[in-house]
């Protein structure tokens, strides 16, 4: 689901003073809404997108969310996992909808009592204010039309809030019930300085201080690189075991995990041009054991302990 981060012109002040009426719509559009909605599911919780049809391995690793394109495909999920309906996405690089609401009512009305799905409607994947400055709006009447047709559903987006648009928590925090926070702090210039953890620090914070509570906030998890991807420029590097559990510990303090209602990884499988390797070649032969990571993470509920990671 994740795409490539995307570089911005400046924003004049037009565009600013649009956004931030945007994003007043947005909060009007949700006032109270978020605060009283519980997941349909709201145990362990653990997502993972881009399955490729692994249900066997995704599930061996203690995954119980998986990313579903259409109510239909809830019917293939195996037990022991619920689907999260992905509705396409919207106010990205496109300032439209790809599903329109007619669609989307389809959608949430085959999928809101389905045995498989989890509550969970992933509604946009890194909307833009700066490229579409009535994103937030749009986004909050999505959420207010799923909330119509299912009052105990929940919606989902990940915002972005990259240093070329710091802004975007603020506008888009009040549009939907659920924030993806989706820093991803390993990459090739720091393969020997190690992942950026002052990056990831200050995405979380900046997101709990845009006022965003720490029970809508979603980590995502990198368990991704770009080493064998099909792209030019390879940027994202996969995390070594020890980065990935200092990264976690870093999660833990500043979003316990008891407050969350759920964390989502990218990638399990291969995705085109963006992510390769992968959590699902991970596994301690040709890549470091980052399946061994997670299954010991998710498998406990206290402090967590595992291989040589620390809070630094």
């Amino acid at each position: 689901m994740r795409r490539s981060d995307h570089v911005y012109p400046l924003t004049s002040g037009r565009l600013l003073a649009a956004a931030a009426v945007a994003a007043s719509l947005a909060a009007a559009a949700l006032a109270g809404s978020h605060s009283t909605r519980k997941a349909a599911n709201s145990e362990g919780l653990h997502y993972v997108v881009n399955l490729g049809g692994d249900f066997e391995g995704v599930s061996a690793m203690a995954f119980d969310l998986a990313d579903v394109g259409s109510a239909a495909k809830l019917e293939v999920l195996p037990d022991g996992l619920k689907g999260v309906l992905w509705l396409g996405n919207g106010y990205n690089t496109k300032c439209e909808w790809r599903l329109d609401d007619a669609a989307v009512t389809a959608e949430v009305e085959a999928a809101r009592d389905h045995p498989k799905f989890s509550g969970i409607y992933y509604i946009a994947d890194e909307p833009h204010p700066e490229t579409c400055p009535d994103g937030p709006a749009r986004v909050a009447e999505r959420t207010k039309l799923i909330h119509s047709l299912d009052p105990d559903g929940r919606t989902f987006i990940i915002v972005q809030n990259g240093s070329a648009a710091p802004q975007e928590f603020q506008l888009l925090g009040n549009s939907a019930d659920l924030i993806g926070v989706d820093p991803y702090p390993c990459n090739h210039r720091n393969a020997e300085t190690g992942c950026d953890l002052g990056h990831l620090r200050a995405r979380i914070k900046a997101a709990l201080d845009a006022g965003i509570e720490r029970e809508r906030i979603v980590p995502v998890f990198q368990a991704f690189g770009q080493s064998c991807a099909s792209v030019k420029e390879p940027w994202y590097r996969l995390p070594t075991e020890d980065e990935l559990v200092t990264m976690l510990h870093i999660w833990d303090e500043l979003v316990p995990r008891e407050k969350r209602a759920f964390d989502m990884t990218y990638s399990w499988a291969p995705q085109g041009t963006t992510a390769c390797p992968t959590l699902q070649s991970a596994d301690g032969g040709e890549y470091p054991d980052l399946q061994k990571v997670f299954f010991e993470y998710f498998g406990q509920s206290g402090a967590f302990e595992i291989a040589n990671g620390s809070n630094d």
